[in-house]
Parts: C-alpha cells; sequence; structure tokens
C-alpha cells in the first residue's frame, strides 16, 4: 500500500520511520508535542524581542503571568511545546498510493515539520512526516496542477516557548513572532503549514508558503 515511500530510506537501507504510516487510534485532543520547534528553519537560543511580551509561569491553562519582556531584550529560548486543539482537515481529491488514500478520504493535520511537511491521522494511520506539497489551498492557492488533496479547515493549534531572561526567570511564552533569532534561514519568516492556524495571526497565504518549495515543481504547484 505503501510503496512509494520506499525510495526515501535510511543510510542503512531502512524506511525512515517518520515517514512510514503506522496503525494507530486519532490521537487524543489536546494532542501535546514536546520539544517541538514546528517551522522549517526553527531554532532555539538566543532570541531578542521585537516587541514588549508577556512571559508566564507555565504552557498549562492555570498560569500567572511574571512579566513583560521589553523590546530588545534578549532571551534564551530553551524547549517547545505544540499543542494541537482541533486538526486541520484535507479533503482527498486524487488517488495517493503512497498512503493509500483514494478520493474522499479525510486527512487531519497536526503539527508542522518544514519543508511542506507535518505530522498526520488518516484512516487509523499515523504519519510522523506526511508531504503536503500536493495540497491545494482555497481561491486557487497552493498547489494547480496534479494535485491530490484540497485544504478545507485550519486546525486549533498554540506553540509554547520556554525561555530564560538574563537575570535567570525561566517562563513561557505563545508569542514566537514577537522574536528576532528563531529562523536558521536567514532573512526567512515564520511561517506554519496546513496544519497552522490563526492562533498565530497569519493570513492562509502565508501558512502556504512553507509548502510552496522547489520539491513542488515536480508536481506542477506554484
Amino acid at each position: 500500500m505503501f510503496l512509494a515511500l520506499a525510495s526515501v530510506v535510511t543510510p542503512a537501507g531502512q524506511l525512515d520511520p517518520v515517514l512510514t504510516p503506522k496503525k494507530s487510534p486519532k490521537p487524543t485532543l489536546p494532542k501535546i508535542d514536546e520539544k517541538a520547534c514546528p517551522f522549517e528553519g526553527c531554532q532555539f537560543g538566543k532570541w531578542t524581542a521585537v516587541q514588549p511580551v508577556p512571559i508566564y509561569s507555565t504552557w498549562k491553562s492555570k498560569r500567572k503571568l511574571l512579566r513583560n519582556l521589553d523590546k530588545g531584550e534578549a532571551v534564551t529560548a530553551l524547549t517547545g511545546i505544540h499543542i494541537t486543539f482541533e486538526p486541520s482537515e484535507i479533503k482527498v481529491t486524487a488517488p495517493m498510493p503512497q498512503y493509500g488514500l483514494k478520493p474522499g478520504d479525510t486527512v487531519f493535520g497536526y503539527m508542522n515539520i518544514g519543508e511542506g511537511f507535518f505530522s498526520a491521522w488518516f484512516n487509523g494511520y499515523w504519519v510522523g512526516e506526511f508531504d503536503g506539497s500536493s495540497i491545494e489551498g482555497p481561491d486557487d492557492s497552493g498547489c494547480r496542477r496534479n494535485c491530490t488533496a484540497k485544504f478545507l479547515k485550519p486546525g486549533r493549534t498554540e506553540w509554547w516557548v520556554q525561555i530564560k531572561t538574563k537575570d535567570g526567570t525561566i517562563g513561557w511564552t505563545k508569542d514566537g513572532d514577537k522574536f528576532d533569532g528563531t529562523d536558521a534561514l536567514a532573512g526567512s519568516k515564520w511561517f506554519g503549514p496546513f496544519p497552522m492556524t490563526k492562533s498565530y495571526d497569519w493570513d492562509f497565504e502565508n501558512r502556504l508558503t512553507s509548502v510552496v518549495l522547489p520539491r513542488m515543481a515536480t508536481n506542477g504547484c506554484w
């Protein structure tokens, strides 16, 4: 069923496990991903606030405000937590034999991995890195030729980052877009893919950007 994925192998000749669909129940919500850095080029380390940013005692719901970072304040980003409250929904419109998907099937997207890949669940299978390069967005955005799926509904997610200030305060923020230093790819913006949501305050065109990559040329996209 998943023979097309066999071309992606590890040095030892084994199929990369994150690309291999595995039998799994649909994730219980909210789904928590630890050590999460959900976009291409994402990095922890030295970040600088580009505007005031509130930091909290925890990423969990019973949180308290610790203080606000000042614009220009440098911090160290330590790790991240990605929370999926509701997955995105993608409708399959053409056969996707690499995943055993047929028209009418639904793919649920969870966390962005980067380069157009995201974690997904469909038809009783979980795949750590689902290839979203042939997904068509609304209003003729995204893939335009040889597309195999259409984006139907954004998910509802949050990404919280644990940071440490120079005075030793350790807290959490979900305003990762208000820092410089988050992206190891010089000059590129932080864009999410289909699983991302407007909780990040980005429009859909920006969410598409992470899947518009050179690889998509082979699918006639963009």
